[in-house]
């Protein structure tokens, strides 16, 4: 498998090194952080293909930073900027499908086994050509002069019409799915799937009936020609006929059936076990045209797929990335370097994958969080932090995320492998030595701080905005519904209470003070 990838001058990767799992590797990140560049890089140097190196033109290939500094530097040819992308293999891997592949031509000078794509300054056909074309005031790059090279770390030139490996790849991107590719394969899949001896008679079959019908189309419904050429049903070979073939699905044809349905059928034929071939499969945001239900189907495809295959997924999904085991993720960052989870503990890498809330991944991807109990908290917070800072959330890039006060420790364990800011709201629930003191003590440190009031007391949200402001609720907010009182009602129906405060906010509202506080540490003003 691919244990490694590393990314020089590449798009958004100035100088990046990915470590992969031989299994799934689930890539995440913000739009524009280069998702889909890892995995065309991955396709292109398995490719070995000259041709979509051409066609996507060297210019949308470069780190566009290392030309601009290059072009403001003293432009200097020794110091031409080079495009490197490596895939460093496993041992175990690369030895029953590729030969030629070992060697010490990387950038690491180390023996091992793998692919590097390579873009550089062909200085002995064109130096003077480049020379010339940097020695003007307002220089263009010369891109013209650069040559295309790929290579295996044995220093083994190869293309896509002659590799030194077998290693292949399926690719699979669901934002230009393409209808035709994705139904073939599928049908032929279903076809391949019969047993050899099954798929050789049907064949034979064809044939024979082929051959009938080209009689019989003269006999019965042609007219006597006296032309040397003569109509005839080609004989097919089996590939030819499971081409000829299609599916239905509730009378439905295959051709015909919605976005989804390709989706799902494009990756189910990729990770089919009669696909031994293909070794690695790339999967662009699956979720696109999903139902929350077919969803459901494609994730289940995928962790019942063959494990012999590794695969490559960019997502933005929450279901996706939990359901798919947390400690998969490969965070891509708008600095365009990668953290992973890893180090997360095996126990709450299966805990995301059957949680109800699935907020997991906005919460990976936020830069600063507020975590909160519940949905009356989740309906006022918003409020109360424009109420302190002056701004919403998110403009001040904080993510107000409610997960359960029982999931709380799962979020701050992500938290801590990633140095994410957190400031956790809770309720102290009658005993704020041991639930909160106590208990959070493994996790506080400069970026996670936990919130909650003091006093016994106030052992819950609505009994510390009731105390906290308790003339409002006993003179404005209460009722004559609310026949077991005002406290009562808040706590018997909490997101409701919450709604109701929030629509008639008063001007003179006080926020309790551990909420003021939590408010301001993850996000201080002066900040």
């Amino acid at each position: 498998m691919i244990r490694k990838i590393k990314l020089k001058k590449y798009k958004n990767f100035n100088d990046t090194e990915i470590i992969c799992k031989s299994g799934r590797n689930i890539l995440v990140g913000e739009n524009g952080v280069g998702k889909s560049s890892i995995l065309q890089a991955i396709s292109l140097v398995l490719s070995g293909s000259y041709s979509r190196i051409e066609s996507l033109g060297l210019e949308s290939l470069f780190n566009a930073q290392a030309i601009c500094e290059f072009l403001e530097s003293s432009r200097k040819i020794e110091e031409l900027p080079e495009l490197v992308v490596e895939l460093y293999f496993s041992d175990k891997y690369t030895a029953a499908n590729s030969f030629d592949v070992n060697g010490k031509y990387n950038t690491e000078n180390i023996e091992c086994d793998g692919l590097q794509l390579k873009i550089s300054p062909n200085c002995e056909e064109y130096f003077d050509e480049i020379k010339e074309a940097l020695s003007h005031s307002e220089p263009s790059f010369p891109f013209d002069y650069y040559k295309v090279e790929f290579t295996t770390f044995a220093n083994k030139g190869y293309s896509n019409y002659n590799k030194h490996h077998k290693i292949k790849y399926s690719a699979i991107d669901t934002t230009s799915m393409n209808k035709t590719i994705a139904t073939k394969n599928y049908v032929s899949q279903l076809f391949m799937n019969q047993s050899g001896k099954h798929r050789q008679k049907i064949s034979h079959k064809f044939r024979e009936l082929s051959k009938e019908f080209s009689r019989r189309m003269y006999e019965e419904y042609i007219e006597s020609s006296d032309d040397e050429y003569k109509l005839k049903i080609k004989n097919t070979t089996e590939k030819n006929f499971s081409d000829m073939l299609t599916a239905h699905k509730s009378e439905i044809s295959i051709e015909d059936l919605g976005l989804g349905e390709r989706v799902i059928l494009g990756v189910s034929s990729s990770l089919a076990s009669a696909n031994e071939d293909v070794q690695v499969v790339l999967v662009e945001e699956p979720e696109n045209h999903l139902s929350y239900l077919n969803m459901h189907k494609l994730i289940e495809i995928i962790k019942d797929g063959d494990d012999s295959k590794q695969m490559f997924i960019a997502t933005h999904s929450n279901m996706i990335a939990s359901r798919l085991e947390l400690n998969n993720i490969i965070i891509v960052g708008s600095d365009a370097h990668e953290t992973n989870l890893s180090e997360l503990t095996p126990d709450t890498s299966r805990f995301f994958t059957k949680a109800p809330n699935l907020n997991v991944l906005n919460f990976i991807l936020a830069k600063k969080v507020i975590l909160i109990e519940g949905d009356a908290e989740f309906i006022l917070l918003e409020k109360f932090y424009e109420m302190i800072n002056g701004n919403k959330p998110f403009v001040d890039d904080v993510s107000i995320i409610s997960c359960g006060g029982k999931s709380f420790k799962r979020y701050l364990e992500i938290a801590k492998i990633l140095g994410k800011k957190v400031s956790v709201i809770t309720d102290n629930d009658k005993d704020f030595l041991k639930n909160i003191i106590e208990s959070y003590k493994d996790f506080r440190n400069e970026n996670i701080e936990i919130f909650s009031d003091k006093d016994n007391v106030n052992w819950t949200f609505e009994i510390c905005l009731y105390n906290t402001n308790k003339e409002f609720y006993d003179n404005t907010f209460a009722n004559s519904h609310m026949n077991q009182g005002v406290l009562q009602f808040m706590l018997n129906n909490k997101a409701e209470a919450a709604f109701r405060l929030l629509e008639n906010y008063p001007s003179g509202f006080i926020i309790p003070e551990y909420i003021k506080e939590a408010i301001e540490w993850v996000n201080p003003i002066n900040d």
